[in-house]
């Protein structure tokens, strides 16, 4: 299997590519980027809070023995 790294270096260089520049990004794509990800990271922890409180919901409790 062909080195990964080479050829993303291979192809940079064909193309004339610099990945350490970073003129295309502007501050609003970072930004609306990241509010994404955080919003998707939002609505995870909410799936995932609801179905660990439906599953503590469903523990069933013990009954005493009649005495």
């Amino acid at each position: 299997m062909p080195d990964i790294t080479l050829i993303f270096d291979y192809l940079c260089a064909r193309c004339g590519i610099d990945p350490t520049d970073e003129r295309g990004m502007t501050t609003t794509e970072v930004a609306v980027i990241t509010f994404l990800l955080v919003g998707a990271a939002i609505v995870v922890l909410g799936i995932i809070y609801t179905a660990a409180k439906g599953n503590a919901d469903n523990i069933p409790t013990p009954e005493q023995p009649a005495g």
